[in-house]
């Protein structure tokens, strides 16, 4: 049975978010909006969430495997009043835990990985608590059908 590349990918990001100081004691993969919008008082304070984006097929690979390429939004969540250092910081460390021409990725298959040129700060909105910044990933890989 063949690794599922992209689930391969998001726990191996899980794990190495897990790193990013104050942000990385709650990380995992789920629609932002969702999450902010469900008023869940038990969230802690700072936190990333998983959000995954587009997949582009690239390449075909014969008939054993395709090369694609995944965009996962990175989104660091904090409801701290001063957001702006506290998300600045967060931005910095997520940087760090995936540094490298492949993000650090142990998982064989993966080919390159980078942020993609835009990110997006969004501070909170009136009468919202939650204070974010989007770093959209793109992670080239080649998933195998065998």
């Amino acid at each position: 049975m063949p690794i599922d590349m992209q689930s391969a990918i998001v726990a191996e990001i899980i794990a190495r978010l897990a790193d990013v100081e104050a942000f990385g004691q709650l990380v995992f993969e789920d629609s932002v909006l969702r999450v902010l919008d469900s008023e869940d008082d038990t969230l802690p304070d700072d936190f990333i969430v998983i959000q995954p984006g587009l997949t582009e097929e690239l390449e075909r690979v014969g008939p054993g495997g395709v090369r694609e390429r995944l965009t996962l939004n990175l989104t660091a969540v904090t409801r701290r009043r001063e957001f702006a250092p506290v998300l600045r910081a967060a931005r910095l460390g997520i940087k760090i835990a995936l540094a490298g021409q492949k993000a650090g990725f142990a998982q064989q298959g993966v080919l390159s990985a980078a942020f993609a040129s835009a990110e997006t700060p969004m501070p909170p909105g009136e009468g919202r608590r939650w204070g974010c910044h989007v770093m959209p990933l793109q992670i080239t890989y080649l998933q195998t059908f065998k």
